[in-house]
């Protein structure tokens, strides 16, 4: 450390969660799931298979993270939205990102149409229900939307601005399940679309200070434990400058828990530093097979008599 970083106060440590326990939190969310879905449907079938699908769909995600050396792997089901995987790396990559993303619903497409087709082939209608959730959940995961798996992957891949595309997501992404949900008379599909519209603010509010951290030619491409003292101070007061309430915070808490609270949400702004190791070569690559799981989907459900689907569901 030079003698000019020496005079700035050392930044807090964050206190991480203990990722050991991760697997009895994974099992109590998806009881939680479970028994939330029971509430509005008394077909546990249906609901294990919900269930099945999404923990598949994450499953996809959680393997190739562990590949690629994620750290603080975790998985956690949340009722009536889905179910999502989190882990950390010190630096990304492009290429890992993007294979991880798609690990999730491009398998649950392939896996659903043998399914599907199986079913339909044999009367199995559990096989033909199981292929037809797979294939409907994992093609609107595709749909290149924050935060579901399209947008990240266009996020990652052809938006170099993503402040500003983060931001743009959230609001079509908000209003586009709040019509779907009205005109599909889903009050499911239309508190999904709310919640969407929550994160609105905090992006954009994310969106204004990394601007102006750009303005100030500071940079955000970061891990927290990298910054520098020196650059935290600056953060930190932009944070604090675009986040009234935490003068309210600050006034009702003590030093420690502020520091806390503050070192959080400068951890939100940063942007985790990626390799752009992406080539023109890979990137079309990878549209292709976002754009073919998708025609696959289509196909599956064009290729099939409605009247047999239906017929699936029903038979118990």
């Amino acid at each position: 450390m030079s003698e000019f970083e020496s005079y700035y106060p050392p930044k807090p440590e964050i206190e991480r969660k203990d990722p050991k326990r991760h697997i009895s939190i994974t099992i109590l969310s998806i009881i939680v799931f479970a028994l939330t879905f029971s509430i509005i449907t008394d077909d546990y079938v249906l609901i294990g298979l919900l269930v099945g699908v999404l923990f598949l769909h994450e499953l996809g995600h959680f393997l190739v993270m562990k590949f690629f050396g994620y750290t603080n792997l975790s998985m956690l089901f949340i009722p009536f939205i889905g179910a999502m995987v989190s882990g950390k790396k010190k630096i990304y990559s492009q290429i890992e990102s993007s294979l991880m993303i798609m690990a999730g619903p491009v398998p649950g497409i392939v896996i659903g149409y043998f399914l599907m087709n199986y079913g339909v082939g044999t009367e199995a209608h559990i096989a033909t229900q199981a292929g037809a959730i797979l294939i409907l959940l994992n093609v609107l995961n595709l749909i290149p939307l924050d935060p579901l798996d399209g947008g990240q992957l266009f996020r990652i891949l052809y938006f170099r601005k993503y402040e500003l595309f983060q931001f743009v997501f959230a609001v079509i992404s908000s209003l586009s399940m709040v019509i779907l949900g009205v005109w599909l008379n889903s009050w499911i599909l239309t508190a999904f679309g709310v919640l969407l519209g929550l994160r609105i603010k905090s992006k954009h509010k994310i969106y204004l200070i990394r601007k102006e951290l750009r303005d100030a030619h500071l940079n955000y491409e970061a891990n927290y434990e990298d910054l520098s003292d020196k650059t935290y101070k600056h953060l930190k007061n932009i944070v604090e400058g675009h986040t009234p309430v935490l003068i309210d915070i600050k006034e009702n808490s003590d030093d420690y828990k502020y520091d806390q609270i503050v070192a959080r949400q400068v951890d939100k702004v940063l942007y985790p530093p990626t390799t752009n190791d992406a080539s023109f070569g890979y990137k079309a690559i990878m549209f292709l097979v976002w754009a073919g799981a998708i025609t696959l989907a289509i196909y599956s459900f064009l290729n099939i008599d409605l009247n047999v689907l239906i017929y699936a569901f029903q038979s118990r």
